[in-house]
């Protein structure tokens, strides 16, 4: 169950950027550890796995290569909306902040990492103003070509908006390769949510909660999990330290991070079984799901790892509710620790946030106007 973390007040607010204006260079180390990894706990996962052997592709604004926690793990990638080109460099900041929330390593000194430290990251730039719509076109050429370069997990930072014959052709070779496509729900304000049964089937669409266990403002179309969405920290471009922010789309990179640590431990599994983990050992929410607000609830990393799940030697996804997951948790001790630590983590997030807030002396990555946060 989400832990409400009542803060009000506490974060910066700074007007979005000029659509040609790039993001500063992160400077601000922060040496205290994120209210969401206080969360999610992967640190308990790490001695099991940490996604070696796993690429993420990360279809946005480009990942920065050189960025400290992700060097030497970042592709060249490809400039889809360039038409061709690396992706290794990026101007918003997007791409390297959920790239970030994915897989960037431990540092001494640094209490932020991501979630799966071991994998690779495939960048694929589709947009470099991400307070627009990438084109369609360029979204279902990043998923073709992620999936044709054996992209385990594919995680698409902009929503889907619609399933044109591009679209449902690029998801066709996605789920023929085995990629777990994950995606941001459209947040449109002025417009109905677009909701396809046929994309929904194949892909994973991630809402965030915020510190106070609510779903994030603005998601308007169902979601399947969520995922911490807000003040959140990560890496910057063009710079060692973090940055700042919130959004939609970063709630989907941490369930990202969790898919690639779940094909690196189980890598037997299918996309489809891999789904399928992620929605049954989700942590419930208190009504019936899949919720449209909340899904089938808020990811649980532990469990996604470790739950034994029966019913995994088929090859899809059944039609039917999917039953919560038989978890094969901690001795007593350990998990008497859990307990207590997820009691905790409202006061040390709250404590963290302050901390992190007086030292991050950096604008947050821009907000997208009617898109995913």
């Amino acid at each position: 169950m989400v832990v409400a973390l009542a803060v009000a007040g506490t974060l910066p607010v700074t007007a979005p950027a000029a659509a040609a204006e790039c993001v500063g260079p992160a400077r601000t180390v922060v040496p205290e550890l994120p209210w969401a990894q206080q969360w999610l706990q992967p640190q308990r996962i790490w001695p099991l796995t940490q996604g070696a052997g796993v690429t993420v592709a990360v279809v946005d604004s480009g990942v920065d290569g050189q960025v400290r926690q992700l060097r030497g793990r970042v592709e060249a990638g490809l400039d889809v909306l360039a038409g061709g080109g690396r992706a290794d460099t990026d101007c918003s900041g997007h791409g390297t902040f959920a790239a970030g929330i994915v897989a960037a390593a431990e540092q001494p000194g640094v209490g932020f990492a991501g979630l799966a430290p071991q994998a690779r990251v495939l960048p694929l730039r589709v947009t470099t103003d991400t307070d627009e719509l990438p084109p369609a076109a360029a979204t279902a050429a990043a998923v073709r070509t992620a999936a044709e370069r054996g992209a385990r997990v594919i995680l698409v930072g902009t929503p889907i908006v619609r399933a044109g014959a591009e679209l449902r052709a690029a998801l066709t070779v996605a789920q023929s390769r085995d990629a777990l496509v994950i995606v941001v729900p459209w947040a449109g304000a002025d417009s109905p949510a677009p909701v396809d049964p046929w994309v929904a089937e194949r892909v994973v669409s991630v809402g965030g909660f915020g510190l106070d266990g609510a779903a994030m403002t603005g998601t308007a179309a169902p979601v399947d999990l969520v995922a911490p969405g807000s003040a959140l920290v990560s890496v910057g471009p063009r710079g060692p330290g973090h940055l700042l922010s919130e959004g939609n789309g970063y709630a989907a990179a941490f369930v990202a991070g969790a898919a690639a640590l779940v094909r690196a431990r189980h890598p037997r599994l299918t996309a489809a079984q891999v789904k399928q983990r992620l929605l049954a050992t989700s942590d419930r929410v208190p009504r019936q799901v899949p919720d449209p607000a909340l899904g089938y609830g808020c990811l649980d990393l532990y469990a996604a790892v470790t739950a034994v799940l029966p019913g995994e030697h088929g090859t899809g996804l059944s039609a039917a509710p999917v039953p919560r997951a038989v978890v094969a948790r901690p001795g007593q001790a350990d998990d008497q620790a859990f307990r207590t630590a997820a009691v905790a983590v409202a006061v040390a997030g709250v404590l963290a946030l302050l901390a992190t807030v007086v030292a991050l002396a950096v604008p947050r990555i821009r907000r997208r106007q009617g898109l995913p946060r």
